[in-house]
C-alpha cells in the first residue's frame, strides 16, 4: 500500500500537525512522494511552488507575511485523497490575525459564513467575535471558532448586518482583527415584477408585432414565459437591458399578423416565491380607421350636432377618438372670432384611444358658431363638426318713428316674444307699483334671424294715436332665459344727469398704492435663510403639505448642562451662525468625555435665524437616530443662547475629503499590482500632505466659499474615559474605489431613512455629507453655519439662494420639492464622488443657456472614476420624469450588489465538507475596479427629452 507523502520544514521532517515560523524569515516546505504537489490556503501563493521530477514539491517563501498563515496540504496528483497536511503559523508580534483582504461578504439569509481571521500564534487565547463598535454580537447569532480557519457564523439573518472584528488575547493583551462588513440579503418572498408597455395592441393584417415584457427580480433565478389564447408563440429575443443583473426584457415577435391572431397574450414571470403575470390584448383589423364621437357634460343641451349653453357658463367639448395607425396631427377649428386654443385645449393618449378636450370659459355670443375637430394619421383622416349656440338674455330698444309709430327691436336666443303695455304718467315701467289698470296693446311682430351672429332679432311696431295726457308705453321682450324691457313716455322731456367723478384724486390714490406694493415686493424678495429639511404631513401626488417645524414637540430629555460643555475651535461659520468643536463631560454616561460639534447663532442673527435653529433642533429630535445621519446628542435651550449638540465627524465634509485624497487615489490606481497576485497593504502608506489637483478644475479658491471641516486634536485628561469613536488617530489610508462605493451606499441608506421619516432634504450634496470614524458617511445640513451669500454654489432665485446645479428640473422651474427631487440631487452627489470632488457641470455658468440645457434633458458624461454600473444609476436619477427615478431603497440594493463583488468572497465557501483538512483555494477573479482602465472616456451625448417646465 502506498504511503502518504512526507513533509519537511527547512529540511527537517515535521512531526507535529503544525509549525511556527517568524514573519519575514524564510519558509521552505518540502513534500516528498510520488507525483506530489502543494495546495496552499490562497491560490495566489501557488507561484511559490516548484515541482521537481514529480517526486518532490517545494513551497518556498523568502519573506513570508502573516497572510501565509494557513493549512498546507501535499497530495498525490493521481490520488488526491492520498496526502499530508501541516498548519503553518507565521508569527508576527504586530498582527495576531491574518489581514482579511478587506473581506466584505454578501450572503443570503440562512446561509453560513466563514470569517477568515486565522490566528498567527498558537499561544493566543479567548478567541471570539464582537462588533466593531465594542458591543456584543446579536443575541440570535450562533458562531463557532477555529484558530486555524477563522470564525464560522451559522444561519445568517438580516439583523446581523454590521461591522465585526475577531478578538483574542496574547500575553493577557487583547488584539483585534481588521473589521469585516457583513451584508445579508433577504430570501425572496415575492414573485418577480412583470409588466408590459401597453394593455392592448392594434395591428393591420400583414403588419409585424413586437411586444416587450419587462421583469424585475433581485437575481437571475427566475423564468419568463409567454402564452397566446389562440396559438403557440415563440420568444424571439431575451436580453439583459441594463446589465445590472436585475432587469430582463423578453421580446415576443410575430412577423405578420392575421385576423386569427386576435386574442389575449400573457407574459408570466416565476421565481422561488411564486408566479406573477400580466396580459395584453391584440386586435387585428383589415384596414386603418379613425372613429370620432362627441362627449359632453350632462349640463349641456344637445340636439343632434347642435350644442346649446347659457351665456356666461363654461363649456367643455370632448371628443373620444379610436384610431390606428397613431394620430400624427389633430386640432380644433372654428368659425367664431375666438380661434386660439393653445391654452384651452388638451389631447391625451390611452394606448390606441385618444381624448381631445376644448374648454371655453365664460361663453359669450362672440364664441358661437361651428366647431370642428380634425384628426390625421399617416394613412387616413377624419373630422367631426358641431354648432355651438349660447342662450342669451333678451335685450329691447324702443324708438319713436315718423311721429305716429313706436318700434321695439329685441335680440336674443332663442327668439324672444314681445308684449306692449300702456299706463298713465311718466314711469320707468308700467308693471310696478301701479293701481291703474294695465292695458295690453296689440302690435305687429316680425321675426328676423341673423345667421352671422347666431342671434335672433324680433321687431314689433305699435301705431300710436293722439294722446291727451302723459302716457308711458313699455315694450317687454321675454324668453326661457330671462326678459328685458324698454319704456317710452309721451310729452315728457327728461334731462340726463351726469355724476361728476374725481378722476385726478383716484389716479393719485392708485399711484401711491402701486408704489407701496412695489416697496413691499422688494422687501419680500430679499434673500433670507430658511432650513432646507422639510417634514411631510400629507401628500396628494406631488402636492405635499409640510409640517411647520415650530409645531413639532421638543422633549426636555435632550437638555444638557452648559457648565459641562467646553467649547473649542470654530469648524465652520456663516453670516448668522457657526459650528464649533467642543468637549462634553458626562454626556450619556457619568464621567464620560465625548468630542462633539455644537451649532450656535452669531450675535448678528435675526429672529428668523433664531427660529430656524429651533426648527432644526426639533426636526433632528423628531427624526431619531441612524448610522448615516449626523445625530442629535443634546441641546442647551435655557439660560443663554440656543446650542445644538451633534456628533463630531473628525474627517470633515466629504467634498474636501475627496479633494484632499484625490492624488492618493490616483497614486493607488497607477501603482496597483496585479489583482490576482497581491492585495495592497494600507498600513504602510503615510500621507501627511494636503493635495490639490491642478488638472481637475479644482483650485484652492474652491474652498474659499465655506470653511473646510478637518480634524482638530483634542486634549483630554489622561484619566478620562474617552469613547472609542472619538479617537484622534490620523487617517493615512489611501482612497480606493471601494471607499467611493461605500460612501455612495451609506448616503443612500441615510436618505432612505429620511424618506421613511417623511423628510425631504432639499440640499443633497457632497458638502452636506460628513465623514466620521471608519470613514462612515453621515448626512447633515450646514444651514446657518455656511456663508451662502458668498458661496458660488448658491444662486439667487426669487427670495432665496438655491443650489441650482444640484436641483431637479421640477424644483428649478415649478418650485416642487419631493423625495424624487432628492433622488436627482443624489445623482449629482454620485457624480461629485466619482469625479473626486469636481463641481457638477464644469465650466457651465448658471444662466439662460444652463436652464435651457436642463429643460432639454442634458446629462453630464460619466466621471473619470465611475464604473459603468454607477453611471447607469446616475442616469436613472436624472430622468426628467420624477416618477421614473429609482427609490433610495432600490439604489441601495443596486450599490449593495456592487459592494458584494469581492475577490475573496468564495474562500472556504463549502465549510461543511467532510474532509476537515482540505481548504478550497482563493478565487482568481480580479476585483471589479481592476478590470478596466481608469482613463476610460465616453463621448458626451446630451440626452434630449421633451418637457413642459416653466420658471416659477
Amino acid at each position: 500500500m502506498q504511503q502518504p507523502p512526507t513533509i519537511k520544514l527547512n529540511s527537517v521532517i515535521v512531526a507535529q500537525d503544525y509549525v511556527v515560523v517568524r514573519v519575514n524569515k524564510p519558509l521552505t516546505l518540502t513534500c516528498v512522494g510520488r507525483n506530489v504537489t502543494w495546495m496552499p490556503r490562497l491560490s495566489k501563493h501557488r507561484r511559490h511552488i516548484s515541482d521537481i521530477n514529480g517526486a518532490r514539491s517545494i513551497f518556498k517563501v523568502d519573506n513570508p507575511t502573516v497572510d501565509y498563515t494557513g493549512t498546507y496540504r501535499c497530495y498525490n496528483q493521481n490520488q488526491p485523497d492520498l496526502g499530508s497536511s501541516v498548519h503553518v503559523y507565521v508569527k508576527d508580534p504586530q498582527n495576531l490575525f491574518t489581514s482579511g483582504y478587506m473581506y466584505r461578504p454578501v450572503k443570503k439569509e440562512g446561509d453560513d459564513l466563514l470569517l477568515p481571521c486565522l490566528l498567527t500564534d498558537p499561544d493566543a487565547t479567548d478567541f471570539s467575535l464582537r462588533m466593531d463598535n465594542g458591543t456584543s454580537v446579536p443575541q440570535a447569532m450562533n458562531y463557532t471558532t477555529d484558530p486555524r480557519k477563522g470564525i464560522f457564523i451559522w444561519n445568517l439573518q438580516p439583523s446581523f448586518i454590521a461591522d465585526y472584528v475577531c478578538s483574542a488575547r496574547i500575553n493577557g493583551v487583547e488584539k483585534i482583527s481588521r473589521p469585516f462588513s457583513i451584508n445579508v440579503i433577504q430570501r425572496l418572498r415575492f414573485p418577480p415584477y412583470v409588466f408590459l408597455d401597453e394593455v392592448e395592441y392594434v395591428r393591420i393584417v400583414g403588419e409585424s408585432l413586437r411586444i416587450s415584457c419587462k421583469t424585475h427580480n433581485p437575481n437571475f433565478n427566475y423564468n419568463v414565459t409567454w402564452k397566446h389564447s389562440s396559438r403557440t408563440v415563440k420568444i424571439v429575443n431575451a436580453v439583459d437591458t441594463e446589465g445590472n443583473r436585475l432587469d430582463i426584457e423578453s421580446i415576443l415577435t410575430i412577423p405578420a399578423v392575421n385576423l386569427s391572431d386576435t386574442g389575449n397574450i400573457t407574459c408570466t414571470g416565476s421565481n422561488e416565491a411564486g408566479v406573477n403575470r400580466t396580459t395584453t390584448y391584440l386586435e387585428v383589423v383589415e384596414k386603418p380607421y379613425i372613429r370620432l364621437s362627441l362627449e359632453l357634460s350632462p349640463k349641456v343641451t344637445r340636439e343632434d350636432m347642435s350644442v346649446k349653453v347659457n351665456e356666461g357658463d363654461d363649456l367643455e367639448l370632448g371628443v373620444h377618438i379610436e384610431a390606428y395607425p397613431e394620430i400624427k396631427d389633430q386640432g380644433w377649428m372654428t368659425s367664431a372670432s375666438q380661434n386660439d386654443f393653445s391654452e384651452s385645449s388638451s389631447f391625451n393618449r390611452y394606448n390606441n384611444r385618444f381624448a381631445a378636450k376644448l374648454v371655453l370659459k365664460r361663453m359669450t355670443s362672440l364664441e358661437q358658431g361651428w366647431y370642428t375637430f380634425y384628426a390625421r394619421s399617416e394613412r387616413i383622416n377624419n373630422s367631426i363638426s358641431f354648432r355651438v349656440q349660447t342662450y342669451q338674455k333678451p335685450s329691447a330698444t324702443v324708438r319713436w318713428e315718423n311721429g305716429t309709430t313706436l318700434t321695439c327691436n329685441a335680440f336674443g336666443f332663442p327668439a324672444p316674444s314681445i308684449h306692449w303695455y300702456q299706463c298713465s304718467g311718466i314711469r320707468t315701467t308700467c308693471r310696478e307699483n301701479t293701481t291703474d289698470a294695465l292695458k295690453v296693446l296689440p302690435a305687429q311682430t316680425v321675426e328676423v334671424l341673423h345667421e352671422a351672429s347666431s342671434q335672433e332679432e324680433v321687431e314689433s311696431t305699435l301705431p300710436v294715436g293722439p294722446i291727451s295726457h302723459r302716457t308711458t308705453f313699455e315694450c317687454v321682450a321675454s324668453s326661457l332665459v330671462g326678459e328685458a324691457s324698454d319704456a317710452f313716455s309721451m310729452e315728457v322731456s327728461q334731462n340726463k344727469l351726469f355724476m361728476p367723478t374725481l378722476v385726478g384724486a383716484s389716479a393719485l390714490a392708485a399711484f401711491f398704492l402701486l408704489l407701496l406694493m412695489i416697496l413691499l415686493y422688494k422687501y419680500k424678495q430679499k434673500p433670507r435663510y430658511e432650513i432646507r429639511w422639510k417634514i411631510i404631513e400629507a401628500s396628494n401626488g406631488n402636492n405635499y403639505t409640510f409640517i411647520d417645524p415650530m409645531h413639532l414637540p421638543y422633549n426636555e430629555k435632550w437638555e444638557f448642562p452648559r457648565t459641562q460643555l467646553k467649547l473649542g475651535k470654530v469648524l465652520g461659520a456663516g453670516a448668522f451662525g457657526k459650528v464649533v468643536e467642543a468637549t462634553a463631560f458626562g454626556l450619556g454616561k457619568d464621567d464620560n468625555v465625548t468630542r462633539v460639534a455644537v451649532k450656535m447663532l452669531k450675535p448678528s442673527a435675526h429672529s428668523d435665524e433664531k427660529e430656524a435653529l429651533i426648527s432644526e433642533l426639533k426636526i433632528l429630535s423628531h427624526l431619531g437616530e441612524h448610522k448615516n445621519i449626523v445625530n442629535l446628542l443634546g441641546a442647551c435651550t435655557h439660560g443663554g443662547p440656543v446650542l445644538v449638540i451633534t456628533e463630531y465627524c473628525r474627517h470633515g465634509d466629504l467634498l474636501n475629503f475627496l479633494r484632499n485624497k484625490a492624488d492618493t487615489f490616483l497614486s493607488f490606481v497607477m501603482n496597483m499590482p496585479d489583482c490576482q497576485e497581491e492585495t495592497t497593504n494600507y498600513k504602510n502608506v503615510c500621507l501627511d500632505k494636503k493635495y490639490i489637483r491642478s488638472d481637475s478644475g479644482i483650485s484652492s479658491s474652491c474652498s474659499d466659499n465655506y470653511q473646510e471641516m478637518k480634524p482638530v486634536p483634542l486634549l483630554v485628561p489622561a484619566s478620562a474615559n474617552v469613547p472609542l469613536c472619538d479617537n484622534t488617530v490620523e487617517d493615512n489610508w489611501p482612497l480606493d474605489i471601494d471607499d467611493l462605493l461605500r460612501f455612495s451606499y451609506q448616503v443612500a441608506q441615510g436618505l432612505e431613512f429620511l424618506t421613511a421619516k417623511n423628510c425631504i432634504h432639499r440640499d443633497v450634496a457632497a458638502r452636506n455629507v460628513l465623514l466620521a470614524n471608519s470613514r462612515v458617511a453621515k448626512i447633515c445640513d450646514f444651514g446657518l453655519a455656511r456663508d451662502i451669500m458668498n458661496d458660488s454654489n448658491y444662486v439667487v432665485k426669487g427670495n432665496a439662494r438655491l443650489p441650482v446645479k444640484w436641483m431637479a428640473p421640477e424644483s428649478i422651474f415649478d418650485c416642487v420639492y419631493t423625495v424624487q427631487s432628492d433622488v436627482w440631487s443624489y445623482g449629482i452627489l454620485l457624480w461629485e464622488i466619482f469625479s473626486l470632488g469636481k463641481g457638477p457641470y464644469p465650466s457651465v455658468l448658471v444662466d439662460g443657456k444652463f436652464y435651457k440645457m436642463i429643460k432639454c434633458g442634458y446629462q453630464m458624461s460619466r466621471p473619470d472614476y465611475a464604473p459603468p454600473e454607477m453611471y447607469t444609476i446616475m442616469k436613472m436619477c436624472w430622468d426628467l420624469e420624477p416618477t421614473k427615478r429609482p427609490t433610495f431603497s432600490k439604489i441601495s440594493q443596486l450599490i449593495e450588489r456592487l459592494l458584494g463583488e469581492q475577490p475573496d468572497q468564495q474562500i472556504y465557501q463549502n465549510v461543511q465538507q467532510d474532509a476537515p483538512d482540505e481548504e478550497p483555494s482563493e478565487t482568481q477573479e480580479a476585483p471589479k475596479h481592476c478590470e478596466g482602465s481608469c482613463d476610460q472616456e465616453e463621448e458626451e451625448q446630451p440626452l434630449m427629452k421633451t418637457n413642459n417646465y416653466k420658471f416659477c
